[in-house]
Formats: structure tokens, sequence, C-alpha cells
């Protein structure tokens, strides 16, 4: 008996929700040169860009006692702090400041990550069953130090083809090179390697010239494969750089936010089914005995059941229409 008609591969699903979107020359983009930057009216609808950007300093000012200053960058400028939590740099941060775990602090990050156009590329690259990694950001002034060349598929290379991560950053203010915008290597994903220490070199005379900007208005959304070499150029203009990265994951890559379990349960009543499963609600792994592994099973069992009830999707995994409308 053939497969019913009323069925589609969800690799089929996926491209169908790109063309109800209008995102196919995005698409085309990512695939050859291995990112895109969507402008604000496709990627950020209804001013989400300034809700976040807003929440963002909210947040910042709950934790440190400081509010970023947009204007003038004072609050950052020449940032000396631990870089990603690990050890301090010789000079200034090439990254800014740092704050992580960001799906927990309001409404506007609940709706980032349900953002339809994040969802569909990153469904595109990583699968429906793809879930965050991290939500977090970077506030960056007035600094010195580039962020060299890198991927964010962190294992030995030759790199799998296909993303086993991938990454969609949301501009919140304004990205040229001056303002130290995200660094990328066009096409570098197809190498499906980490670059050298003399490649990952941005800026300067021994710099990688291949290197380009990733320039944006405030509101734009980039998206990367995770075998893309990216970095930052430094910030010389004065003012704050402020970017939200959304790093996400196929559910079998260890994650960098440990969320099974630990979003409040108003959270998750008041999001579709896929929320549940993007928060890792459906991941079984991760448990650390025989009767956590029993109940952790059924509960990722469970969520997953209803996700593919949601979707319209069987058993096998295949999607029934109607999936949108």
């Amino acid at each position: 008996m053939g497969e019913p008609s009323s069925l589609l591969d969800p690799f089929d699903a996926a491209w169908a929700e790109i063309r109800r979107l209008k995102l196919e020359e995005y698409v085309a983009e990512l695939d050859h040169r291995g990112f895109v930057v969507i402008p604000p009216e496709i990627a950020c609808p209804d001013g989400l860009h300034g809700r976040l950007l807003e929440s963002i300093l909210d947040v910042a000012e709950k934790r440190t006692g400081i509010r970023p200053d947009l204007e003038t960058g004072k609050t950052h400028e020449f940032y000396k702090g631990r870089f990603e939590g690990y050890a301090d740099t010789p000079g200034d941060s090439p990254i800014g400041e740092y704050f992580q775990t960001l799906i927990f602090e309001g409404r506007a990050f609940e709706e980032a990550l349900m953002n339809p156009v994040l969802l569909a590329l990153t469904t595109y690259l990583c699968g429906y069953s793809v879930v965050l990694s991290s939500m977090s950001t970077f506030i960056k002034g007035r600094n010195e130090s580039p962020f060299a060349l890198h991927t964010d598929t962190l294992m030995p290379s030759p790199l799998a083809p296909q993303a086993l991560v991938c990454n969609a950053t949301y501009l919140l203010t304004d990205f040229t090179e001056e303002n130290g915008a995200t660094a990328f290597v066009p096409g570098s994903h197809k190498l499906c390697r980490e670059p050298s220490v003399r490649e990952s070199v941005i800026g300067g005379e021994n710099g990688n010239s291949d290197a380009v900007a990733a320039e944006g208005p405030a509101g734009s959304l980039v998206v990367w494969h995770g075998n893309t070499w990216h970095g930052a150029f430094n910030r010389k203009a004065p003012g704050l750089r402020v970017s939200m990265p959304v790093l996400m994951a196929r559910p079998f890559v260890r994650t960098e936010e440990n969320l099974f379990g630990k979003i409040p349960q108003e959270i998750l009543d008041r999001n579709p089914m896929r929320f549940k499963v993007l928060t890792q609600q459906g991941v079984s792994y991760g448990f650390s005995s025989q009767d956590e592994s029993t109940e952790r099973v059924a509960k990722a069992n469970q969520c997953m059941t209803d996700y593919f009830k949601e979707l319209g999707m069987d058993s096998s995994g295949r999607i029934a229409f109607p999936l949108y409308g």
C-alpha cells in the first residue's frame, strides 16, 4: 500500500512553512553563504525588537544594579569582564557583558523563541525536534579586542555537513563594522572544520581577509549554520551594541542550558505545545538514577506524543496537513 497522500515528509513540511513566510531567497543565501541577515520588517514585526531591548536593559539592571547606557556606552566602555565565565582576558572583553538564561525573564523572550521566522529557518537547519540550547545577550561598548573566528559546533574536525546546531541572533541595535558587528567568512560552513589559529584572526595586517561584517539595522535577525566561521569586530563607535543570540541544537546535542523540568508551569500553559519541546521538555537524556530515568522518559515521551498530535504527525514521523492556517 502506498503512503497516504495526506501525509508529508517533515522536510517538505518545513519548506511549506518557508514558502508561506516568503523566505525562499533568505534560505538560498543561508545555504550559499552559511549565514543570512533578515530585515526587521520580516524578522521582528509589531515592534518585537524594541520590547526585547527594553527587557534586556531591565535584566541587566536587575542583575548588576547598573542600567546600560545605550547613548554614550560609558557603562560598558573597555569593559573588563570574565570572558564567557572561564578566564580573564588580557585586555578588554571581546564580547562585552554577557547575560544568560533569558527565557525565564518575561514574555518578550518567549515571543522571541516562538517567532515564526526564527522557527522556520532553525527547523530547516536542525529539524522539527530542534531545542533551545541557550538564550543570552551580549552588551558591548567601545573596545579594542575582536572576537576570534570559530564555529558553534563544539566537536573535533571534520564536522558533519548538516547543522547539528544553529544560531539565530536578534540585532537589537544597528550593526555595522564600526559598531562591532558579527564577522563571518562566507561559505566556510562547507569546509566542515574549525578555522586554524591563523585563519581565526580578525582585523590587523594578519587578519583573515575573507571575513565580512554582517550589517543590518536594529530588528534584523542573523541566522547561521553551526559550522560557519564567525566572530566579531571590535566596536570603535560610542554607544552600545546589543544582540540576543538564540542558540538551537538537535536534541541529542549537549545544550548550554539545562531546562528540563525547570520551566514554570504558567509559562508552559500560556504557550503552544512546541514551546514545551523547544525548552527541552521532550528530551529524555540527562537522568542520574534509575527512578529518575523512568520518570523522565515517561514525561518526555508524553511531551513528544502531544507535540506530534499538535503538528498532525503520525507515529512514523510523517506530518498530516493542514499544518498551517
